[in-house]
Parts: C-alpha cells; sequence; structure tokens
C-alpha cells in the first residue's frame, strides 16, 4: 500500500513539475513578446519629429512629420489666411489683414501691404464688406500648394453684388520654424 501511494505521489509530483514548466516557458514566451512590443514602440516614440500645432479656429491640435505638414493642416490654414484676406467688413479689415500678414513670408509681406491697403480704404471708404463662400479645396502637400475656389459676394453700402466664381492658390513654405505663406494670388477663371 505504502508503495502504491509512494508511486501515485511521484506522479503527482512529476504532472506539477511539468505543468509548472509549461507554464515558465508559456510566461518567458509573453514577457518576451511584450518586451519587444515595448522596444518597438519607444523606438517609434524616441525617433519621433512630430510637430504639433492648433491652426487658426481649429479646436484640435494636429500632428504632422516633415516640412509644410500634412493635407489637413494645410487645408486649415489656407482657410484661415482666406477667411482673413477676403470675410471683412469696415469693422475689422485693420486687424483681420494685420493678423494675415502676420502670416506671410517675408517677401510676400512687402509685396502683399500695398494690395491689401488699397483693399482696406476701399472697403473703409464705402461702408463696405465681403464674404467668401468656400465650395471646394484641392491640397498637394509636398508642393505646399493649396487651391480653393468658391464664391465672392461684395457688398458696399445698401447695394450687394452677385456672387463672383474665385479661386485662389496659396503657397506655404517652412521658414524660421514657422509654416507661412508666400503666394496668395488669384487664379484666373476660365
Amino acid at each position: 500500500m505504502e508503495y502504491k501511494l509512494r508511486s501515485a505521489g511521484n506522479r503527482n509530483m512529476a504532472v506539477a513539475i511539468l505543468v509548472l514548466l509549461v507554464i515558465t516557458i508559456m510566461s518567458l514566451g509573453l514577457a518576451w513578446r511584450v518586451y519587444s512590443d515595448n522596444r518597438a514602440l519607444m523606438a517609434q516614440l524616441v525617433n519621433n519629429r512630430q510637430t504639433i500645432i492648433i491652426p487658426y479656429g481649429a479646436d484640435t491640435p494636429f500632428s504632422f512629420t516633415g516640412e509644410r505638414g500634412d493635407a489637413r493642416y494645410l487645408r486649415l490654414m489656407a482657410m484661415a489666411w482666406l477667411n482673413l484676406r477676403l470675410n471683412i467688413n469696415n469693422d475689422n479689415v485693420a486687424a483681420s489683414h494685420e493678423m494675415l500678414l502676420a502670416g506671410a513670408c517675408d517677401g510676400a509681406a512687402t509685396a502683399m501691404k500695398p494690395v491689401l491697403a488699397e483693399e482696406a480704404d476701399r472697403v473703409k471708404g464705402n461702408d463696405g464688406e465681403s464674404v467668401f463662400y468656400l465650395s471646394d479645396t484641392k491640397v498637394w502637400p509636398d508642393k505646399g500648394i493649396v487651391d480653393l475656389t468658391g464664391k465672392l459676394v461684395l457688398s458696399y453700402g445698401m447695394h450687394s453684388g452677385a456672387a463672383v466664381e474665385k479661386h485662389y492658390r496659396i503657397r506655404t513654405d517652412t521658414r524660421n520654424n514657422r509654416l507661412c505663406w508666400n503666394a496668395f494670388l488669384e487664379v484666373p477663371r476660365d
């Protein structure tokens, strides 16, 4: 009887050791997998060179890699600059144009100042206002170009003009670690 108990005890001990050995091997494999995934994630975080920025009028920050940003960011910045240029009235024209010039690259600001001054004088002198209704945007992030099309409605005093189809192209660049526009062009309609 004692022999059977000893034999059963040895067999139970062997099974327990085998189960513990399998659990140890599985836990080592799982630990290696967690270690590998953690190493990959840490390498991605350490080597990540993203820029995080919040564009004008946006509630959500954008992150991007590269020189100019992704298409969403360029689209939002171009829409903000277009808003500052074209959605103006007698009261906000000076502040809007000042903010627009603050976002310009150095050479573009000097070229655009006379054009914006003429527009501001026209709006202030005639109690005018303009509103741009955006209909379509196209973005080329690798070139830093954003095309915006829509309808521009001008009104002076009590008179409102008909909506005019307009197409604007904004070229962006990165200078001194900031995104700026270096061309704000009206593209002629065919």
